[in-house]
């Protein structure tokens, strides 16, 4: 015994000992490739599956029920499978006894509905995954369909989010005119469609009653209640007042007198696809009125697609204020007025009525500070007031409309970069008696602060979280190193504007792996936002002189692209902070900046008896439609 494990030994072929699963499982597999031992037979499209009681009945409730109620012997050791093909139930039992399985676009959904119907988890659990990774126009609606039936909540948010994106074109498939009721109720009334205008929805609606109308006619009057009627503009609503003048003449549209606040209230709110994501940037003036009042700070919105700028209503003076976004509401924090007083406040603006809130104020005055939105909260991290830098931060709880002490930075920091990256905070380099070499991370969900050094100082960079790390642009910088530019400085030298930037992991470790070019202008105080994937880089200075251009770049692109049109400001303004909002596209934007009430649908109802339901083209219905 000895003498054969010292030969094992030398030999170098000591035995790793299998574990009981590992015999179990190629014991089951050689049984199941011989057919042997095998008492049960699974019968589908005329051919016969030889397996074991055991193994069906282990992965399966729905065997094992078959089987404990048939013991009596009334089972004769056969079971016809009725809705399931040869090829599907072969793969099924392949990856019962074997683990292997092969999933196609062709297969997958045969296998998610075979393992549903068969109460086989894993199966169904993997086939459902792989559905939910591809889901496609081709196949959303069926997959939707498979989800509901077999109530599969992870493949339906799949497709049905899928869906909500593609909504427009899929009203046109014949599959989306067979879905059923409770589905279609669930889309039409759904925030998320990315449907730019409520005319879509209603010919939706329209279309799949009139496909079988005999059946489906008696739901129309419902469906339509989830039609946002107040926000079809004008030239929308003579389209519908038509159709239903002469395809439905014993239905009249139900108006009310409605202002723009009115048609939001009515309407319950806008769809996705209602909206434009554009960048707001804060415009300061430096000059004072004659009169010694605040001049006014404008806002001025820039459209990524068209690449076009407009202003937006002003508030008064703020300078160093800090700002972010929240879906359709863009928040002013902080900042000095004309006489270099510290404020406390916070103002909200919101783009669906165009119009500025004062909100509670923080506890701490401030100004230069990082101010962040994530899940519902704004972050109001450090900044300074007349007591100097400050390390106290707090948060404002926009569903609660009040603000909650937060665990204080480790260290007071000013004209740092921030950014939000997977629900943390990043403070990115500052400055305070000279410039931070490192950057601070904050946990939400933990309340906690984590330090990680750099190798190099840098200050007033601006910084945006795109894919799956965060990109620092430009700044002052006493080192510049590899990864900001090509010449180095030395140390003793003061600050100099950069070119350069840098790439870092969720960690916060610097990453030399990523290329970034280099910035067409050296740029310090600049804003960075991020639009589908592209990266732009609005306003900073160096210097000498601040700019009112714009540039943009797409990650592993080798240069920037400056964008046509500068930035709306007089000479002496400047930009100070910058957010991305969603805006209502402008034929909503026009309805809800109504302020006279006019007339507006916001509903549907049968015409009772001795009613008139004649109706005009010109977008006026007959007095004896009545009113609301």
């Amino acid at each position: 015994m000895d003498s054969l494990r010292e030969s094992d030994e030398e030999d170098g072929m000591e035995k790793e000992l299998k574990s009981h699963e590992t015999y179990l499982f190629q014991g089951l597999k050689q049984l199941y490739q011989a057919h042997q031992l095998c008492d049960v037979t699974l019968w589908v499209e005329g051919r016969s599956f030889p397996c074991h009681r055991m193994l069906l009945a282990s992965v399966s409730p729905y065997f094992r029920d078959i089987f404990i109620s048939s013991s009596n012997g009334s089972l004769n050791g056969e079971i016809l499978l009725e809705n399931i093909t040869a090829s599907t139930l072969q793969s099924l039992l392949d990856y019962l006894y074997t683990e292997e399985l092969s999933l196609s676009a062709e297969t997958a959904q045969d296998l998610f509905t075979a393992a549903s119907k068969l109460q086989i988890v894993p199966l169904k659990e993997t086939a459902g995954r792989y559905l939910e990774l591809n889901v496609s126009m081709n196949n959303c609606l069926s997959l939707y369909g498979l989800a509901h039936e077999h109530d599969h909540h992870p493949l339906l948010q799949a497709a049905s989010r899928y869906i909500k994106q593609h909504f427009g074109p899929l009203t046109k498939k014949q599959a989306f005119l067979n879905l059923e009721h409770g589905a279609l109720v669930n889309l039409v009334s759904s925030d998320s469609l990315e449907v730019s205008s409520e005319l879509t929805v209603y010919q939706a609606v329209r279309n799949w009653v009139e496909t079988a109308a005999s059946v489906r006619f008696p739901l129309y009057k419902e469906l339509l209640g989830h039609v946002r009627f107040p926000l079809l503009t004008h030239v929308e609503l003579v389209e519908v007042q038509a159709d239903i003048a002469e395809y439905y003449r014993h239905m009249r549209l139900r108006w009310k007198e409605l202002d723009g606040t009115g048609r939001l209230e009515e309407s319950g709110g806008l769809r996705s696809g209602m909206y434009d994501e554009c960048f707001v940037c804060v415009e300061v003036r430096e000059n004072w009125t004659q009169d010694g009042e605040d001049p006014e700070s404008y806002l001025h919105s820039f459209d990524p697609q068209a690449e076009k700028w407009e202003k937006l209503p002003p508030l008064r003076y703020l300078s160093y204020s800090a700002c972010a976004s929240l879906d359709c509401k863009l928040y002013l924090c902080g900042g000095q007025k004309a006489n270099c007083s510290f404020v406390d406040t916070l103002h909200e603006y919101c783009a669906l009525t165009s119009r500025w809130t004062l909100l509670p104020p923080m506890s701490t005055p401030r100004a230069l500070l990082p101010f962040l939105a994530c899940t519902q909260k704004l972050y109001a991290l450090g900044g300074c007031n007349d007591a100097g830098p400050l390390v106290s931060a707090e948060a404002f709880n926009v569903v609660q409309n009040i603000w909650e002490p937060i665990h204080s930075l480790p260290l007071a920091l000013m004209y740092p970069a921030s950014t939000v990256f997977k629900h943390k905070l990043y403070i990115i380099g500052g400055k305070a008696s000279r410039s931070y070499r490192g950057l601070l991370i904050y946990d939400t969900s933990a309340d906690c602060w984590t330090e990680v050094l750099m190798e190099f100082a840098c200050h007033g960079a601006a910084a945006v979280a795109v894919g799956t790390g965060m990109y620092v642009f430009g700044g002052y910088t006493e080192e510049r190193g590899n990864f900001l530019a090509h010449s180095v400085m030395a140390s003793e030298e003061p600050p100099c504007c950069t070119k350069g930037s840098f790439y870092l992991s969720e960690n916060g470790r610097v990453s030399g792996e990523v290329h970034i070019p280099e910035l067409p202008v050296a740029l310090a105080f600049a804003c960075a936002v991020e639009w589908q994937g592209k990266i732009y880089l609005l306003a900073g200075k160096d210097e000498n002189r601040s700019y009112d251009t714009c540039y943009s770049w797409v990650p592993e692109d080798t240069s920037w692209t400056r964008c046509p049109e500068e930035i709306p400001v007089s000479n002496e303004a400047k930009i100070f902070s910058c957010a991305t909002l969603k805006m209502p596209k402008k034929p909503i934007r026009s309805l809800l900046l109504e302020t006279s009430p006019s007339l507006a649908v916001v509903g549907v109802d049968s015409v009772k008896k001795g009613h008139s339901s004649a109706a005009t083209r010109d977008g006026c219905l007959n007095c004896c439609w009545g009113g609301s």
